[in-house]
């Protein structure tokens, strides 16, 4: 009889990764990645543990960061077309474009002094693993996360600082330090390329979402000027690069164009950019972050697909720069006050809604992951809807609802104002819906808050003018926008500002008595009788409000 053997359980490890540590989590010290970041695909970094240490050299030690993934062969992204050519790049390859042109002089950013980030590259290398887990999925303009780790230094020192900047708000680090640490990008002797113009989307975007709209404007304007001046709205731009870079700086131009609507339409300014019609669209994104980069049409292709007899398989990045194009249409047309211009607004979104492929009707993958950038093309075309038919329609007489995101769009004369209202109604629950597809708001795009602003507007407007009992799919949009806005606003100061003022305004409504005819204008309401306990247990939560927001309110 053979003796039985009892399997040692292995001691604990002594040591633990960067991602492990911040999540407070078991680490099985497995290098040159743990078995851990190896599951969730997270960029696993080991530092050396000072604890215990005395004297000795001061210098810390870098940080080891995981195996490059790109020594295996790169997989092909399932579903793209036979007939699409796929540059498959081998990425060691490579050849970085030319120092003088896209890359910033040592010298230039050494000329000032900018805050020290504690755990030096190793903090680096795991807040850019932070960036791409959670801001590249719905904006996925920097260059592929597999580049990086093949070669950290693609990526000059400015734009590694607007990384580690922007992807802090989703960790434990010290925001305050990395944003002035971002201010490096500023610097004149910074080499005005494809980088910084990089380097200022997301400056913009982090400062908005922060409620920092001055920055924010400074960083858009300079953003803007730099990519007209180094023509990065043209395919011609750094033709002379490898494909995946050229794929980048398209991107970036496109990405630069979506966001500048966006902040058109909250800040109420006329700062949206024109298409250039040839430039090509970007490619699908799944492929891209696997470094290849397929074959795609340019603007006009886009615009003629409905004629076309094998349209090319637009990606979803394609969709979103489309949904822009028609949301300026319909800000040009509010503008103007044309009845024309906006029946041809209204034909353009309900075109694009009905040419959508089924499988990108719900913004999910194949693997029922949500595509964060096919939602925010949704989240666009049905803010367009919004502006389109609010105005139009006798919700815009009710109340008002006006937040930080400047959703007050004004009244318009029309001959058929019900027509609106229902049109509004059901963008702002298409709208609302997207929520719902997200089983966690992290990788929500931060211009989310402010679509659910104009969202939650409208469907304020209707509860206000409906008598109890209400119809259900008011309060529980309502409850899903209010509880979306709250956990977004543990990353986003502006979801907590604008979360406050929605609340306020549906406490608001909530003690009015609502009109007798949702077509009459209401001017003024009468005391009701409060019937959804729900609502009041939400709207009862107190919010502290950044102290940007009291000059607004004041």
């Amino acid at each position: 009889m053979s003796a039985m053997v009892t399997k040692k359980k292995p001691n604990p490890s002594s040591r633990a990764c960067l991602p492990c540590r911040e999540k407070h989590l078991r680490c099985d010290g497995q290098t040159p990645i743990c078995h851990r970041c190896a599951n969730t695909g997270l960029s696993c970094v080991f530092v050396q543990s000072r604890r215990g240490r005395r004297g000795g050299s001061s210098q810390v030690n870098r940080a080891t960061p995981s195996t490059s993934l790109l020594s295996t062969p790169l997989p092909v992204v399932a579903g793209l077309c036979d007939q699409q050519e796929i540059i498959d790049l081998a990425v060691s390859d490579l050849q970085l474009p030319n120092a003088t042109s896209q890359q910033p002089s040592s010298q230039s950013e050494d000329t000032i002094s900018i805050p020290q980030v504690d755990n030096g590259e190793a903090n680096d290398h795991y807040l850019i693993g932070l960036y791409y887990k959670y801001i590249h999925p719905a904006h996925p303009f920097l260059l592929p996360q597999r580049l990086y780790q093949e070669n950290p230094h693609v990526f000059p020192n400015h734009l590694k600082r607007a990384i580690c900047f922007i992807s802090s708000h989703h960790s434990s680090s010290d925001t305050e330090q990395l944003r002035d640490a971002s201010n490096t990008v500023f610097n004149p002797g910074v080499v005005n390329d494809g980088f910084k113009v990089q380097s200022l989307i997301l400056v913009t975007l982090a400062s908005y979402a922060r409620f920092e709209r001055d920055r924010g404007n400074l960083a858009l304007r300079t953003a803007i000027d730099i990519a007209h001046q180094i023509g990065l709205n043209s395919d011609a731009f750094s033709c002379d690069q490898e494909p995946l870079f050229r794929e980048s700086w398209r991107r970036t131009w496109w990405e630069l164009y979506t966001i500048c609507g966006l902040i058109s339409l909250i800040s109420g300014t006329n700062i949206r950019l024109s298409q250039p019609v040839s430039m090509t669209l970007p490619c699908d994104s799944e492929a891209y972050d696997i470094c290849q980069v397929p074959r795609t049409g340019d603007v006009r292709e886009m615009q003629q697909r409905f004629r076309l007899e094998a349209p090319p398989q637009w990606s979803s990045f394609a969709y979103k720069v489309e949904s822009m194009r028609i949301l300026s249409m319909v800000l040009d047309a509010n503008s103007r006050g044309c009845s024309s211009t906006k029946q041809s607004a209204e034909a353009a979104i309900a075109s694009w809604l009905l040419s959508l492929p089924e499988e990108k009707q719900d913004s999910l993958h194949s693997d029922g992951e949500v595509d964060e950038v096919m939602s925010c093309a949704l989240m666009i075309i049905h803010l367009a809807g919004i502006c389109l038919h609010l105005p139009q329609s006798p919700l815009a007489h009710v109340g008002d609802f006006r937040t930080v995101c400047g959703n007050h769009l004004g009244q318009a004369i029309s001959e058929n104002p019900r027509v609106h209202k229902v049109a509004a109604l059901k963008s702002a629950k298409a709208l609302a819906r997207l929520l719902t597809l997200h089983s966690s708001v992290k990788t929500l795009s931060p211009c989310f808050s402010c679509a659910i602003a104009f969202s939650s507007a409208v469907l304020l407007a209707e509860y206000s003018t409906q008598i109890s009992p209400r119809p259900q799919y008011l309060s529980e949009n309502l409850q899903l926008e209010l509880s979306a806005l709250q956990s977004v606003g543990q990353t986003w100061p502006i979801a907590r500002v604008v979360r406050s003022q929605i609340a306020g305004f549906a406490r608001d409504v909530m003690d009015k008595a609502p009109a007798s005819n949702c077509t009459d204008v209401v001017t003024e309401l009468a005391p009701m009788i409060l019937d959804d306990q729900w609502f009041r247990d939400l709207l009862n939560e107190n919010v502290i409000l950044p102290e940007d927001i009291q000059d607004v309110q004041g």
